[in-house]
């Protein structure tokens, strides 16, 4: 998997007779002269290793932080937007139940002690931690695919 563009600017120079193209109507070369007269072909060089730059890293590394930050951003709508998801599929999309929910469960949170408050927080916080990263590990593939046929095209779209 080519991490590197190939720009015009990567590539060598190349004169035009190392291409090896040989004129049909040379002399030594004239279908009457030659009765195994065949098409003359251009002949087989190998092509130069084009040099490596730091702007083709950098359009790379680029690339796939502006993909990576597109696919985290996405995983963490996701994560916030599935308990909401749930507490309307709970309450049969009826959004003042939810808020009637969410302001019982947040008054009871105002009225705790300081240790009970600290300790629902830190289970909310890794609840949506582990939701969020199980969303991202079931996304991984399709961004992995993504950013790999981004790196192989020549043109980057976002």
């Amino acid at each position: 998997m080519p991490h590197l563009l190939q720009t015009p600017f990567d590539r060598a120079a190349e004169p035009d007779d190392e291409l090896g193209l040989e004129h049909p109507l040379s002399a030594a070369h004239h279908p009457n002269d030659n009765p195994d007269y065949d098409v003359p072909r251009l002949r087989a060089v190998p092509p130069a290793k084009a040099p490596h730059h730091w702007w083709g890293l950098a359009a790379d590394g680029c690339y796939i932080v502006l993909e990576a930050g597109k696919f985290l951003m996405a995983c963490w709508v996701m994560a916030l937007g599935l308990p909401l998801m749930f507490l309307l599929l709970l309450t049969g999309g009826q959004m003042d139940m939810v808020f009637t929910f969410l302001g019982s469960l947040f008054g009871g949170f105002a009225d705790a002690s300081p240790d009970r408050q600290y300790t629902f927080a830190s289970q909310a916080t890794w609840c949506l931690l582990a939701l969020a990263t199980a969303i991202a590990a079931w996304r991984l593939p399709r961004f992995l695919d993504v950013v790999s046929d981004g790196l192989n095209d020549w043109r980057k779209v976002l």
